[in-house]
């Protein structure tokens, strides 16, 4: 559904494009039309016209009313120029549609011709026309009125025709202005949507940026990810992915380098006593040797509440699960307890739902992730599964030495993956199985170190001072010149 929305959001432009040109030369010949049937009209209601003069002076003639303005030599001209004035409209804009309606017109102009010819001076027609007899007035005004008749139904013909084609303009015109509305309307709402989105995502990362900087935020990566897709930043938002997920990994390589304390540690089996002795004195002796607090602390695992720590990541994507329609199954005992590090468990957890949220999605429309953890002995089982296609084949194989694939873990993955690495847990994947053998989900399971209780009667460091030798003794100092005071 993201694809196809986002091929219509990327072709909604240039299908907008495309209905304004075509609106625009529908527009041009709906004009083009609109004035070829008013030309027709001036035409036909002219031809109309020039036949009414006909027929007044054949009605005079007819009469016998000799002092007629009817059968005067400038009304008949007048006539006669009526229809040339016909034949120049049919050529100049109708040339080629209307060429025997051009024809015609010719024709009946001749016949008027003739006709006056006939009603002023029969003796000089006849002669012009080699005839030995009479001519009748009456033939050859019937012939005229045919031949206008002809000229007349060709004439309505083609204008059916322009009309016709008028009307399916006129229909695809208002087809088209209704189709560039809806585009100009849903790009509209997808900028709108893009504008509150984005004014959403600014207030997070507003929230982020007052909480100490953002510099110790979960959720960094997720919001800058999102904004690049919302954008339609495709490949920016990848290669961002990519380069968060490398950052965290090699931020984890990093630590596991750092100097730390069993480095200073040689095993007795391997040097003397005395030698042991003198490497100790000098590291003490020398003032450039000592160590840093925060290493110290990174190699300490912290007892941690499980269902705490899953509640506030499961607050922080609310949001989320509610606008995707996810239902959420959480079931961890409250007092349940791994070993490892707030910050690393809370981005782990963070990564991990949110891959769970962005993959879940089911063909009956339900959407569900469910959560269980439980503790066996000294370790910690964490299950999550959530309906879907699950994970490709080819990964399950490769990450059990089946077989060797390019394919790679989704990002989020990967960041879980290396993060869990630094509090020692292991990482599994596998698929979920309905009755008749078709995978409807997949499952993440997580093995944390149990946590250790509070009223344990285990030896532990209570107090360590880290730091070289002038640091060490001025502390020392301190402390004992505080004691003697008191």
């Amino acid at each position: 559904m993201n694809k196809i929305s986002s091929f219509l959001e990327n072709k909604s432009s240039f299908a907008g494009l495309v209905l304004l040109v075509a609106l625009i030369a529908n527009t041009y010949y709906i004009q083009e039309n609109a004035g070829r049937i008013k030309r027709l009209t001036n035409f036909e209601s002219g031809m109309q016209t020039c036949f009414s003069r006909v027929n007044q002076t054949y009605t005079a003639k007819m009469l016998g009313d000799t002092a007629s303005v009817y059968l005067a030599q400038n009304f008949q001209n007048l006539t006669e120029e009526c229809f040339a004035e016909g034949i120049l409209n049919v050529e100049d804009s109708f040339k080629t549609e209307l060429s025997q309606v051009a024809k015609n017109l010719s024709t009946l102009a001749s016949n008027v011709h003739w006709f006056h010819e006939d009603i002023l001076s029969p003796s000089v027609a006849r002669i012009a026309e080699g005839d030995s007899e009479t001519r009748d007035v009456g033939v050859r005004f019937e012939k005229i009125e045919t031949t206008k008749d002809d000229i007349l139904e060709s004439s309505e013909k083609y204008k059916v025709e322009i009309t016709n084609s008028l009307n399916n303009e006129k229909s695809f015109f208002y087809v088209s202005a209704a189709l560039l509305l809806v585009l100009m309307f849903s790009e509209f709402m997808i900028t709108t949507r893009r504008r509150l989105t984005n004014n959403l995502r600014e207030n997070e990362a507003q929230a982020e940026l007052l909480d100490n900087g953002g510099i110790n935020s979960v959720k960094v990566g997720d919001i800058i990810k999102f904004v690049l897709e919302q954008n339609n930043l495709v490949n920016c938002s990848r290669l961002f992915a990519n380069y968060h997920a490398h950052q965290i990994n090699d931020k984890g390589l990093k630590q596991k380098n750092k100097f730390s304390l069993e480095d200073l540690i040689t095993p007795v089996g391997i040097q003397t006593k005395a030698s042991i002795n003198e490497k100790i004195d000098k590291t003490w002796n020398d003032d450039n040797i000592g160590l840093v607090a925060d290493i110290v602390e990174g190699k300490v695992l912290h007892t941690l509440n499980l269902e705490t720590m899953s509640s506030s990541v499961i607050d922080l994507l609310a949001e989320k699960l509610f606008s995707q329609g996810v239902q959420l199954d959480v079931k961890i005992p409250e007092n349940l307890t791994i070993q490892g590090k707030s910050e690393e468990l809370e981005q782990t957890l963070y990564h991990l739902f949110n891959y769970a949220i962005n993959s879940t999605y089911s063909d009956n429309g339900e959407k569900i992730i469910s959560i269980f953890a439980h503790r066996l002995g000294d370790i910690v089982a964490f299950d999550l599964i959530h309906s879907g296609k699950g994970f490709d084949e080819e990964i399950l194989k490769q990450r059990v030495g089946i077989s060797k694939s390019d394919k790679s873990l989704d990002v989020d993955l990967q960041i879980c993956q290396s993060l869990l690495s630094e509090i020692d847990a292991r990482f599994q994947l596998d698929n979920k199985i309905n009755q008749n053998g078709d995978v409807i989900g997949g499952r993440v399971k997580i093995i944390f170190k149990a946590g250790v209780a509070a009223n344990a009667n285990n030896g532990k460091l209570v107090n360590l001072k880290v730091g070289n030798k002038k640091e060490i003794l001025a502390t020392f100092n301190q402390a004992t010149n505080q004691s003697s005071i008191n």
